[in-house]
């Protein structure tokens, strides 16, 4: 286990302290915040720690629904509308068609939410919304996923000719194409807007966002709209959203030190080069170093390998981390260097030619220095591999709403237990 968590600071090789540079939320497979949480805010929530606040926790809801002024209030106001009308000119004169339009929120479910904010302070810690360097945002409508979250379509109509057991007949149909695909037709069997415009969620934000829509639908969904908000049933099969966020997360920062007895590790390797004449080829050398980092006693064997734990001790307990298995490396040519010179064997290249012959031999370096003062030395390794691009989705429904159409101002549908506690109302 030391050797294989020794091989990774060959991209951080140093020595002193090391710190994150600014305050940013944590990968949680460093850092798992929501052990703290109970099964219901893990459910609503994915939550991150911080960098360097560890009282702070960042969260990504993991479902929306529409906004809603006076949330606490006993008539709450949702921030939707929805209206039938009939066009007096146009594809579709005559025709009943729906408006609808509104904001959803990624926050909608505040029930959710004040159990989050309510067990983060009987810990001790702080909630805020997780910043996201980028967001996509993308609608789903009756299965068809608008690009750029608009549509606007244009329709005309085809003449046909039709042959039955009766004789020939004219058929017009409709023939519709979007004006983002105007080659791909627009089946009105199967789409339900006609026209659709959105804003997306802002990228470089926080993930507490409303996003807007506006929305004329074809001809043939205002009774189906009508019975939804008659019974404040979900518009899934309709409209839904789903924003997928992108967050740049930290991992910790992995420390080792190596206690290098100078005295010692030039016996073990005097002694090393005198069992191969004098002349170490290069996998004798790794195979000596290998041998060396699994060692626990500098005097004994010339190091010392010790580990930062998360108590802030230093002790003989790697970490489990993959990506530290580079050390190694990094720790192998620094001693290298310094116990051994390299003398390479100049042949002739030949192009296609493989060999496995050794090119370099590695002779004993007399290092005077090191002997004669009998130095000893500390070296730290730091290991970061940088922030971690990650994904996290965010998915917006309509539900609990009722009246609009004749009935006029659209409602939040407090006879239903569930729609209240979306409220965070009993």
């Amino acid at each position: 286990m030391k050797k294989a968590l020794l091989s990774a600071a060959v991209i951080a090789l140093s020595v002193g302290s090391a710190g994150q540079a600014v305050a940013a939320p944590m990968s949680p497979s460093s850092r798992n915040v929501s052990q703290y949480f109970s099964a219901t805010v893990q459910d609503a929530f994915t939550l991150l720690g911080d960098t360097d606040d560890l009282s702070l926790v960042y969260y990504i809801p993991r479902r929306g629904g529409v906004a809603v002024q006076s949330p606490l209030s006993t008539a709450p106001i949702p921030r939707f509308q929805v209206a039938a009308y009939y066009p007096s000119f146009g594809f579709f004169a005559g025709e009943e068609l729906a408006n609808l339009g509104g904001s959803l929120s990624t926050t909608s479910d505040l029930g959710a939410l004040g159990l989050l904010q309510s067990e983060a302070t009987a810990r001790g810690m702080r909630i805020a919304p997780a910043p996201a360097s980028k967001a996509q945002t993308k609608f789903l409508l009756s299965g068809y996923a608008p690009p750029n979250g608009r549509i606007e379509i244009k329709c005309e109509k085809e003449t046909i000719e039709v042959t039955t057991s009766t004789g020939t007949r004219t058929v017009t149909i409709p023939k519709c194409f979007t004006h983002q695909d105007p080659n791909q037709p627009y089946d009105l069997d199967t789409n339900v807007m006609y026209k659709f415009n959105s804003l997306p969620a802002l990228s470089g934000s926080v993930v507490a966002q409303d996003i807007s829509f506006q929305a004329t639908t074809l001809p043939g969904w205002t009774n189906q709209l009508r019975t939804l908000m008659a019974t404040g049933a979900q518009w899934d099969n309709i409209l839904s959203a789903e924003i997928n966020w992108e967050i740049k997360t930290s991992e910790l920062t992995r420390q080792a030190r190596f206690n290098v007895n100078w005295k010692s590790l030039f016996e073990q390797a005097s002694a090393f080069a005198a069992v191969h004449l004098s002349s170490c080829v290069d996998i004798e050398v790794r195979a000596f170093f290998q041998r060396l980092v699994q060692c626990s006693a500098e005097n004994a064997c010339g190091i010392r390998i010790e580990y930062l734990q998360s108590n802030g001790t230093w002790g003989p307990t790697a970490p489990n981390d993959a990506n530290f298995i580079n050390v190694v490396n990094a720790v192998q040519k620094r001693l290298q260097d310094e116990l051994f010179n390299e003398v390479r064997k100049y042949t002739t290249p030949v192009n296609g030619q493989v060999s496995n012959q050794a090119t370099s031999i590695f002779t004993l370096r007399a290092n005077y220095e090191k002997l004669i003062l009998e130095k000893n030395e500390v070296v730290y390794i730091q290991y970061n591999p940088g922030p971690t691009e990650m994904q996290f989705p965010t998915m917006l429904n309509v539900s609990c709403l009722t009246g609009g159409f004749e009935m006029g101002r659209v409602n939040w549908n407090m006879n239903d237990p569930g729609c209240r506690a979306l409220l965070g109302q009993p």
